[in-house]
């Protein structure tokens, strides 16, 4: 028995904006003044990519293609922005936006290496920083739960972080 194609079409749809939403909503916010107008105009532009969806070529670049729309959700809401003290020209919007598009390659293979580089780190480690870094959770609760005192959590935290970025400055500095 054979999936319904508009499942098949539907499922896809998902897959793609589950991976890539963040970096959707990384090109929207830095192409307006705050996070709020980015996450609006992110819904907006969701429901934009659901509504066309049928109309995006499979195999193609899904972010590419996100990114257009997005673009010109973030246009059509400049003249909500228009009130607030700093609006900058289409010039400059294109350039910011330009930039942002090649960034998140770079973002990607940063991401990419860190979680590999999380992943040689020994549990307790990889768990402290984890920790640190869920939302709401700071350093006092990362400590807690890892059984370290506060002092050791800050130092194993700041070894840590050394640790990650070293390992993540030669990954991308070497071929994969």
């Amino acid at each position: 028995m054979h999936e319904d194609p508009s499942l098949v079409r539907q499922k896809e749809l998902m897959l793609l904006m589950t991976q890539h939403q963040r970096r959707i909503f990384a090109y929207i916010h830095a192409l307006v003044p705050s996070r709020a107008d980015a996450e609006d105009i992110l819904q907006e532009t969701s429901l934009v990519i659901v509504e066309k969806f049928g109309s995006f070529t499979p195999g193609t670049d899904f972010v590419a293609w996100a990114f257009q729309i997005a673009w010109w959700r973030v246009r059509a809401a400049r003249q909500k922005f228009a009130r607030a003290k700093v609006v900058f020209d289409d010039e400059v919007l294109e350039s910011v936006a330009h930039t942002a598009a090649e960034m998140q390659q770079e973002v990607s293979e940063r991401h990419e290496a860190l979680a590999r580089c999380l992943q040689k780190l020994p549990l307790r480690d990889r768990d402290l920083l984890l920790t640190r870094y869920e939302p709401g959770a700071g350093v006092e609760e990362a400590a807690q739960r890892s059984g370290r005192s506060l002092e050791a959590a800050y130092k194993a935290l700041a070894r840590l972080r050394k640790l990650l970025f070293d390992c993540v400055t030669q990954q991308l500095g070497s071929p994969a």
